[in-house]
């Protein structure tokens, strides 16, 4: 009879570790991609980035995510929209597109997203400007930049950086619906970061993109614009985020 007993508590142990398991590992929402997300990890990439994110997502870029401490790291996030004129906020919104940063943080570093969500289709699709101030924080890396639109997603590495401050210049779709511009970074800890994304209301080049330095006193607190490519940027409001 004891040895029934036991056979019995080992079978009920081995059952709830297995339900356990698989609560842990439910799966919550499937991307367009085939990719199974748990309702944690959905939670945190809509956050991070934005709703439509995982359906774009590649198995590499999930495979990615799944390997980092991401998940274990503080998210620091802010949705409430500001007014036009209001010159710093973690969310900026226009009538035509929608400006986020976030954070997820370790002790020692964060890697930041700075995203733009077009709610309209831009009339204009030439070079347009995203990137960060950097206030009492150094850059470690940069992560990605991105274009994503109905019509693909496109990397972009135009880079331009300085000690206090980092851009990328990228190419906006001459076709595409539902235009997303995300640039991610990953940072120290210790200061405040400004984001900004400058929208070309005119045809212009990749070097004349460039035609800027990072500054608090310029364009979303970030983006100082001279010679030829005064005039070509929209001048919307930037977004900050203490880390």
């Amino acid at each position: 009879m004891k040895k029934i007993v036991g056979v019995f508590i080992i079978l009920v142990a081995v059952l709830s570790f297995s339900k356990n398991v698989y609560a842990e590992e439910a799966v919550y929402y499937t991307t367009s991609n085939g990719i199974e997300l748990t309702e944690e990890e959905y939670n945190f990439l809509t956050q991070f980035y934005w709703d439509g994110y995982p359906d774009i997502m590649t198995i590499d870029q999930y495979e990615e995510f799944k390997n980092s401490d991401l998940l274990d790291r503080e998210l620091i996030v802010k949705y409430a929209k500001q007014p036009e004129n209001t010159p710093r906020s973690t969310s900026h919104a226009t009538n035509a597109k929608v400006l986020k940063i976030a954070a997820a943080c370790s002790s020692s570093d964060c890697m930041v997203t700075i995203n733009c969500e077009w709610t309209l289709n831009p009339a204009t699709r030439s070079y347009d400007v995203i990137g960060a101030y950097l206030s009492g924080v150094s850059l470690l890396y940069h992560n990605q930049t991105y274009v994503s639109s109905t019509s693909g997603a496109t990397f972009f590495n135009n880079l331009k950086t300085a000690y206090n401050g980092i851009g990328n210049s990228v190419k906006l779709p001459s076709s595409g619906t539902d235009v997303i511009i995300n640039m991610t970074i990953t940072t120290t800890r210790g200061g405040t970061i400004y984001g900004s994304y400058q929208h070309a209301m005119s045809n212009t080049t990749l070097p004349v993109s460039k035609y800027y330095n990072f500054s608090l006193a310029g364009y979303g607190n970030v983006f100082s614009f001279y010679g030829s490519a005064v005039g070509i940027y929209d001048g919307m409001g930037g977004v900050d985020i203490t880390i």
